[in-house]
């Protein structure tokens, strides 16, 4: 699948193995590749210091307040993004929270599809930002899975400055021989894999390969060459409480909660990524320190719960009151239906 226009057009012959492929023997391909391919510069830390200098603002000596809009944590990511990169990390992992664009509750209703169709435009903001928006020459989107996976390409005028997002990537994909071959081909282009976490095979960098059943050492060794997050911002529910993670590189790890009264508290600033373990350590002092009884923050969790039912329903009315499965999937299907099809009345 091609994404021109805003609009996306199915290719369903196009795997990762065939796009590859065609990447290392015919440049032309889709306007994705270029004869810049096979000899493609080795960069040293300052020589990207020097084609980011002058052209991006990213220099910050306080860490970022928790982005109000999906444009701002596009824009934040960015600058992590390019500080890293200045620092000489060309492999990052990045982490966008998407239930500000997506009802993540319908996901296992509405499909992996869905998610993507709707978050689209934060990666490709998020692509054009780099650099500061210089140089760009065009971005291109293509499905390069049988499911959501996603390869988004920056074309710059400077060859130095191509860069590729790997987007909702599950296990399958990044372990083919042909996402290794265009790894090696990036050289020391920037590549991002952003939201492995929300693929239909999901995984987490974090997890180190464990989450990657029988091929162990081969999910480590590609979890490894990622492990640097240089941008990461989420909420979720972890042991009953609303916690939010942060991170802007180079800056230290956040983690948040929402107490009882609805006030964000911070519980850690660290330099690495706590852990699970961490996380349960980090909640039970909290709750020990605060009194807190079981039964007060189960009340609190049901009552969020509701709330979020009662918002989801708001946004997509009667998904979750369905008769039957067969109901759901047909409201999703029409409801989709109905957004590609106003969607594509906008489109010139």
């Amino acid at each position: 699948m091609q994404r021109r226009h805003g609009r996306a057009q199915v290719c369903p012959w196009l795997t990762i193995a065939a796009l590859c492929a065609v990447a290392l023997h015919c440049p032309g391909f889709v306007g994705l590749w270029s004869s810049r391919w096979h000899q493609p510069p080795t960069l040293t830390k300052e020589a990207r210091s020097r084609i980011t200098a002058g052209t991006f603002s990213w220099d910050r000596e306080e860490m970022h307040d928790f982005p109000a809009t999906p444009e701002e944590m596009a824009q934040q990511a960015a600058d992590a993004t390019m500080r890293a990169y200045r620092d000489g990390i060309t492999r990052q992992h990045v982490h966008f929270r998407l239930d500000q664009l997506f009802d993540m509750e319908s996901l296992y209703v509405k499909g992996a599809t869905a998610l993507q169709n709707a978050t689209l435009p934060l990666l490709e903001e998020y692509a054009r930002n780099l650099w500061g928006g210089e140089y760009l020459k065009n971005i291109r989107v293509s499905i390069v899975d049988q499911e959501a996976g996603t390869l988004i390409y920056r074309e710059s005028d400077n060859e130095m400055q191509d860069m590729s997002i790997f987007y909702l990537a599950g296990r399958d994909l990044v372990l083919e021989p042909k996402t290794g071959q265009f790894l090696d081909n990036m050289k020391d282009r920037l590549v991002v894999l952003a939201n492995p976490e929300e693929a239909t095979a999901f995984f987490n960098v974090a997890q180190m390969g464990k989450d990657f059943p029988e091929q162990t050492e081969r999910g480590y060794a590609l979890a490894w060459k990622f492990r640097e997050s240089s941008y990461y911002y989420t909420r979720t529910l972890y042991n009953q409480w609303q916690m939010v993670i942060f991170r802007s590189y180079p800056f230290q790890w956040q983690v948040w909660i929402e107490n009882l009264q609805y006030e964000l508290v911070r519980l850690s600033l660290t330099d690495e990524r706590p852990t699970f373990e961490e996380l349960d350590a980090m909640l039970l002092k909290y709750e020990k320190d605060n009194n807190i009884r079981p039964s007060q923050k189960v009340g609190k969790w049901i009552k969020d719960a509701q709330q979020e039912e009662e918002a989801s329903e708001e946004a997509s009315p009667g998904w979750r009151s369905a008769q039957s499965g067969d109901d759901i999937l047909r409201l999703a299907k029409e409801k989709e239906a109905g957004r590609v099809a106003a969607k594509d009345k906008k489109v010139p």
